[in-house]
């Protein structure tokens, strides 16, 4: 949040900085100290908030205090001002004798707001501020169904925020090559929330990209455990019409754009990008696969599977994989995260990439599961920082 402070008391400037903090901690306040340097700021600077004082001195070079109520309205709502349409509010010591300005101020978002030793004016201080508080925007939305996907990024980023939650939905702040992101953990597993929880983050945070990684099972005769299945279509499996003759699928599915497969592969294709994934790992004896010494994952564009439902019963991947010659993997939220991106207003790009850990069969674990959210990962943040974003 971006707010502009006009006042020439140390004192008072201070206690209202504080008082700023304790609501918006990460809040950036410029500071003018005279009319003309106020005047100056508004025009060539969009803030968030105004807070001010009218008596205050003309200029650096004139030191003499004015009262400054004339000039306000026509000062601060300038249309060349780039914040003309800012909320601004006086906080003044001095409210009988602005009285007859207020309904002029108030015409044009200007609030006027006693000012005491007290502290009273905090309060009124902290509504306007969250009111006035601008939607948080990120370049990307990562999301993840399980904490331990969410956890893998705090070895891949370069900064990993607090659990929090933005606008309702529990995040963390990360950084990657210098931009701005956030990963999005939805509060359960499954195709309902995902598709809630990844239209409201796309709603609310307006991103240019959207994607997803962790963990998934695969076809065996498609992928082997670790490899990493970069998501080109997505079918929904499990939505259609039981009848006596068993279930009959509709076929519904979502792929990715052009732009964003061909950077795909670009990536994929790229040698340091497999060494960058493999290396380190710090794999454990008990999470190799067996008759496997080697953590060395293929990266695979290919069409995946989501469903409501885990699969964990001996051969229903390949009742599942009837009519699709070439379906690798499934998982429980990738169809609900491209179809919210697909529909989304603002059009984002959005791509997914999941690590194998099982193959759908009643022998299902956890034992895969810390090396296969870190491999996902590690896919993600590589390709953010090599100009995903921008396609």
């Amino acid at each position: 949040m971006k707010i502009l402070l006009l006042e020439d008391n140390q004192e008072k400037r201070e206690t209202i900085r504080e008082a700023v903090l304790e609501v918006v901690p990460g809040a950036k306040i410029d500071y003018a100290m005279n009319w003309f340097d106020y005047s100056r700021q508004i025009v060539a600077t969009e803030f968030d908030l105004i807070l001010l004082d009218l008596l205050v001195p003309r200029s650096a070079r004139d030191s003499r205090v004015e009262d400054h109520r004339a000039q306000l309205v026509e000062t601060t709502r300038d249309y060349d001002s780039k914040s003309f349409r800012t909320p601004a509010i006086v906080l003044t010591e001095y409210l009988a004798q602005s009285e007859e300005c207020f309904p002029s101020f108030n015409n044009v978002d200007i609030t006027v707001i006693s000012f005491d030793l007290q502290g009273e004016w905090k309060e009124a201080l902290r509504l306007k501020i969250l009111a006035a508080r601008p939607k948080p925007k990120f370049e990307f939305i990562i999301f993840c169904a399980l904490e331990i996907e969410v956890g893998a990024y705090e070895k891949t980023v370069e900064s990993f925020g607090k659990l929090q939650t933005i606008s309702g939905l529990l995040c963390r702040e990360v950084l990657i090559a210098n931009r701005e992101g956030v990963i999005v953990q939805a509060s359960r597993m499954g195709l309902v929330t995902g598709a809630v929880t990844a239209s409201l983050a796309i709603e609310r945070f307006e991103p240019r990209l959207v994607c997803m990684s962790g963990i998934c099972g695969g076809a065996p005769q498609q992928a082997a455990i670790y490899d990493l299945l970069i998501t080109d279509v997505c079918h929904q499996h499990d939505v259609g019409k039981w009848s006596d003759e068993g279930f009959k699928s509709e076929h519904y599915d979502v792929q990715i754009d052009n732009g964003v497969r061909n950077k795909l592969e670009e990536l994929r294709a790229d040698k340091a990008m497999h060494r960058l994934i493999a290396e380190n790992l710090g794999v454990k004896s008990s999470e190799y696969p067996a008759g496997v010494d080697e953590v060395a994952p293929k990266q695979l564009i290919v069409p995946t599977s989501s469903g409501s439902a885990v699969i964990a019963e001996e051969g229903k991947t390949d009742s599942l994989s009837v009519g699709q010659r070439k379906l690798a993997g499934f998982d429980m939220e990738v169809f609900a995260i491209y179809e919210a991106a697909r529909l989304a207003a603002g059009k984002p790009s959005f791509f997914a990439v999941k690590s194998v850990v099982d193959d759908g069969d009643k022998n299902k674990g956890d034992r895969f599961h810390r090396v296969g959210s870190l491999l996902s990962a590690r896919f993600v943040t590589e390709a953010i920082r090599r100009g995903i974003v921008d396609v």
